[in-house]
């Protein structure tokens, strides 16, 4: 029998990697509960995840095939609802968009904002680490990403702050004020343009000499909010509980942050990676895989988080070990939809690891881990909070 599993009710627990790992090996594929109470095939199998992630015959565009489960009322207006010859036209555009010269010395900077948000925390004592530095350090990425005027910077930050609450309201409250901003600063960048990505992808034009519509940058910058703000900051704070935890992996990586702290991102990514599952994906025809059939029309998700818990991934997966080769994860996706602004969020998390583990010769957790709370979400794994105790 298939089991169907509620995933607001594993992802709040402490060992749902585990639990799913060992689930995956006994079933590939499975239904899954979302908000609601839609359902939907869920692959947690690595292989079968591969193999999917790449079959066109599963598609991102909700609205023709699955109007009922679409992400944006609006239409195709971001990359992940889009697919085929629309998808590879519009992300050839962001693509180049991320490989400009304001991208490449944005990433220079990661370092001074990463040590202006440790230095506001002093030589020693208690904080919550999500708030006061894994949660600002992406943000801080994203407004330069953006361009946001230095002076909006505090309004820009305050309008994002619930956009993901648990409470529906107070997110959709939140959402909409930044994507009233977001359409501002649209506006703003095509009246005068500055170094930054969102004015690259304003004056970007397709083959054709048409351009990105306002409702398709606006869709771009929820877009880059989702998938680079909260993915990371949850990254960096679950990785860290890691290191803490696991001491003598925090004694290697403050020997040779050089060589360890990439690798500790990585197996961070693999180990607690903060994408629980993709969106919603349709199946554009029946579908055999995993022992059972999928239907025309039906949902399908992919449980990353049991994909990299699954040996095919990494030999014994439940031991976190940062000095080990890792075979390539599946915390970014894989396939078309692949993320386009990975190698930004590896290295944001990198100088995040490196920095706080050499820069403090004390770090532990200011509560028993058992203490330490994971939010409820049917897509995002993440901790509510990170209070650590500290010292030079």
């Amino acid at each position: 029998m298939i089991p169907v599993l509620d995933l607001f009710q594993i992802s709040s627990g402490p060992d749902a990697e585990r639990e799913l790992g060992r689930l995956a090996r006994r079933h590939p594929v499975i239904r899954t509960r979302q908000t609601g109470g839609t359902e939907a095939w869920t692959v947690l199998s690595a292989p079968l995840v591969r193999q999917l992630l790449a079959d066109s015959r599963v598609s991102n565009e909700l609205h023709p095939h699955a109007p009922h489960a679409a992400q944006s009322p609006d239409g195709r207006t971001v990359l992940f609802e889009q697919d085929g010859s629309e998808h590879a036209r519009y992300r050839k555009l962001v693509g180049a968009a991320f490989n400009s010269r304001a991208v490449r010395r944005l990433e220079a900077r990661v370092v001074d904002i990463a040590r202006r948000l440790l230095d506001r925390l002093g030589d020693a004592g208690t904080a919550d680490f999500l708030e006061e530095f894994a949660n600002p350090l992406p943000l801080e990425v994203i407004c330069e990403l953006l361009g946001v005027p230095v002076a909006d910077r505090a309004v820009f930050k305050d309008r994002v702050e619930n956009v993901d609450s648990p409470h529906s309201a107070v997110r959709q409250a939140a959402l909409d004020a930044f994507l009233a901003y977001c359409g501002s600063l649209v506006e703003a960048k095509r009246g005068e343009p500055t170094e930054d990505l969102l004015s690259e992808l304003v004056t970007a034009t397709f083959e054709d000499g048409t351009a990105l519509t306002d409702l398709e940058l606006v869709g771009f910058c929820s877009v880059l909010l989702f998938a680079g703000h909260v993915t990371t900051a949850y990254a960096i704070s679950s990785t860290l509980v890691e290191l803490i935890t696991h001491e003598d992996q925090l004694a290697a990586l403050r020997a040779d942050p050089a060589k360890l702290a990439a690798a500790a991102a990585e197996e961070g990514l693999r180990y607690r990676g903060s994408l629980l599952a993709t969106t919603n994906r349709v199946a554009l025809c029946d579908i055999e895989v995993g022992g059972v059939r999928i239907r025309r029309g039906e949902l399908v998700r992919f449980l990353l988080s049991a994909a990299n818990w699954d040996p095919a991934v990494r030999a014994a997966p439940d031991t976190f070990d940062i000095d080990r080769a890792t075979p390539a994860h599946l915390a970014f996706g894989h396939g078309p939809h692949f993320c386009l602004g990975q190698r930004l969020a590896r290295q944001e998390i990198t100088v995040a690891l490196s920095e706080i583990a050499t820069r403090f010769t004390t770090l532990e957790l200011a509560v028993p881990r058992e203490e330490l709370r994971w939010r409820t979400s049917d897509s995002l794994r993440g901790l509510t909070g990170l209070p650590l105790r500290y010292g030079r």
